[in-house]
C-alpha cells in the first residue's frame, strides 16, 4: 500500500533541496491549515497510476505451525506512476518551477531519491498562473513532478502436507480411504 503522505513529505524535501526555500515554506497540499508568509510551496500527489506488470516473487520460510515444514511468501511489487503536483506562491514563484525541471541530476536530490527507493521520470512545462489575488498582482507557477514508485504486498501461504481421503462408489459402495502425505515423497 502507497504511504502517500511519507511521499509527499519526500517530495517537499526534493522541493526544498531544488529551489532553496526554507522547509517550513514547503507543505502537502490541502491540510486545511494557514499558508506560510512569503513565498511557498504546496505538494499535493495526484492519482498514482499502475504501470507495468508487478514483479511476484517467492520464498520458503519455516512453517508457523511446525517448523519442519515450510510455507511460501509471496512477495507483490506493484509499480507505480506518481504525479505530484507542485502549486507555487509568490515572489520568485515561476524561477523555483523552473528549478524543479533537471533536478534529477543534482547530487542531494539523487540522494533523496535513492534513499526512499524512487525513481525519476518527468516534469510537465510549468504553467504560468498569475493572476490577480487580492486587488494586486501575485505570482504563481503550477507544474507536474512525475516519479516512479512501487507498493509492496506480502502474503503467507500454507502448504498442504498431509490430506486424508474416502472415496465411496455408487454401485456397490464399497470404500477406499487412504492419506497422501508430502513427507513421504
Amino acid at each position: 500500500m502507497l504511504d502517500t503522505k511519507a511521499l509527499c513529505k519526500t517530495v517537499c524535501r526534493i522541493v526544498v533541496a531544488a529551489t532553496g526555500l526554507p522547509p517550513d515554506h514547503v507543505i502537502i497540499g490541502d491540510p486545511g491549515g494557514p499558508s506560510p508568509a512569503g513565498s511557498y510551496c504546496a505538494v499535493r500527489l495526484q492519482d498514482p497510476a499502475q504501470f507495468g506488470q508487478a514483479h511476484v516473487t517467492q520464498r520458503n520460510v519455516p512453517a508457523l505451525d511446525d517448523p519442519q515444514y515450510e510455507d511460501v511468501i509471496v512477495r507483490v511489487a506493484t509499480q507505480f506512476t506518481l504525479g505530484f503536483s507542485l502549486n507555487f506562491y509568490r515572489a520568485g514563484a515561476m524561477a523555483y518551477a523552473a528549478s524543479i525541471s533537471e533536478a534529477n541530476k543534482r547530487e542531494p536530490i539523487k540522494n533523496i531519491m535513492r534513499r526512499d527507493k524512487l525513481g525519476w521520470s518527468r516534469v510537465s512545462a510549468v504553467n504560468n498562473l498569475t493572476g490577480l489575488y487580492q486587488a494586486a498582482m501575485e505570482e504563481r507557477a503550477q507544474l507536474t513532478l512525475y516519479l516512479y514508485g512501487e507498493s509492496i504486498a506480502e502474503d503467507r501461504v500454507q502448504r498442504i502436507y498431509r490430506v486424508g481421503f474416502e472415496v465411496q462408489t455408487e454401485q456397490s459402495g464399497a470404500i477406499a480411504q487412504g492419506e497422501v502425505n508430502g513427507l513421504s515423497g
